[in-house]
């Protein structure tokens, strides 16, 4: 049985969280409003009190009819309906819209923004979305966030795709409660050294395509036309083609345990979270109610060793990187080698 809740650092919240991102952008059109609360508010209902957005999330030209323009204020015009003891909700600072810049005043200003657009007057968790070029400008946003919190407007601070090394020297500034990083059967790369620091730090880590960008959700005849188009699993079509093979395995183990390749899929990391002795939830997500409840009801999946062992080597066959060179220079590949 899972447990009621989880704690990311000091930070307290459900065991799986919303990954909000696709009600918006990057996965195919916008979510009318009215459709976009209700499956909130059909999320929230099934026990995921955890909301992660980005004020990067948004339209970008022409915004759709009967949309909102940004993610946080549909995400807003769900929690602006419900007690604020009965979420917590994760937004993130995009340096590069506001000039590279790290510095108090322009983070506080974009803050100031998402807190407007989300209805709230303080953000559970704020994140700093991508590193900066050096650690001493991440140290000088680490210690604008920690001004964020003295103020009252940042309940707790966390980082992305940040480096084991830099995330010690921003951790020594203010306590960084939870990292979130690329993490999945498909995608590993991170359990060779940040999750040991998370794990001496005592940092929680929040799993971004924890489904590996719908890989291990379904199997497709041909690649997405959206933004994946551009990442070596999808655009190369014999990557493309091998990993489907490798997600058809998936789902035919999971068959035999009476649930589905996603519900598996989930089911592995937050077994491998335990096993590895961190914190840890995944932000699935999805524009479908039936998909969101049944990533959620993963919480129940009990896994053996043995079922752990036969995942993780169908993992390892996955063809490609994770992303495109723009993608992995941008990410804790691209600062790793700094």
């Amino acid at each position: 049985m899972a447990p009621a809740s989880i704690t990311l650092g000091a930070l307290t919240t459900s065991p799986i969280g919303f990954g909000c991102m696709g009600m918006t952008a990057f996965y195919g059109p916008p979510m009318k409003n009215a459709d976009g609360v209700a499956l909130l508010q059909a999320v929230h209902a099934a026990g995921c009190s955890h909301f992660d957005t980005a004020e990067v999330y948004r339209q970008f030209g022409e915004v759709v009819e009967g949309t909102f323009p940004t993610n946080e204020e549909l995400v807003g015009a769900y929690l602006r309906t419900v007690p604020r003891d009965s979420f917590t909700v994760a937004t993130k600072y995009a340096p590069w819209m506001h000039e590279q810049r790290f510095d108090y005043e322009a983070v506080s200003s974009s803050l100031d923004g998402s807190l407007a657009r989300l209805g709230v007057d303080a953000v559970d968790l704020y994140y700093c979305h991508r590193m900066p070029a050096t650690v001493e400008l991440l140290e000088e946003w680490m210690h604008a966030a920690k001004r964020l919190v003295e103020s009252g407007r940042v309940k707790h601070v966390g980082l992305s795709e940040v480096p084991p090394q830099w995330l010690r020297r921003a951790h020594a500034i203010h306590p960084v409660a939870a990292v979130q990083q690329e993490w999945s059967l498909l995608t590993r790369g991170l359990e060779a050294e940040l999750l040991p620091t998370c794990r001496e730090l005592g940092v929680g880590i929040v799993a971004y395509s924890p489904l590996a960008r719908n890989l291990l959700a379904k199997t497709a005849e041909a690649p997405p036309e959206d933004w994946r188009a551009n990442h070596p699993r999808f655009g190369d079509l014999a990557n493309f083609k091998a990993n489907q093979e490798l997600a058809a395995k998936v789902a035919a183990l999971a068959e035999g345990k009476g649930c589905t390749g996603a519900q598996i899929s989930l089911a592995w990391l937050t077994h491998k979270a335990a096993a590895l002795g961190v914190s840890a939830i995944a932000i699935p997500g999805t524009t479908k109610a039936a998909n969101a409840l049944s990533n959620i009801a993963s919480l129940d999946v009990s896994l053996s060793e043995e079922d752990m062992a036969t995942l993780e080597a169908l993992g390892a066959l996955v063809a490609g990187a994770r992303g495109n060179e723009e993608y992995l220079a941008s990410g804790i590949e691209g600062k790793s080698a700094a």
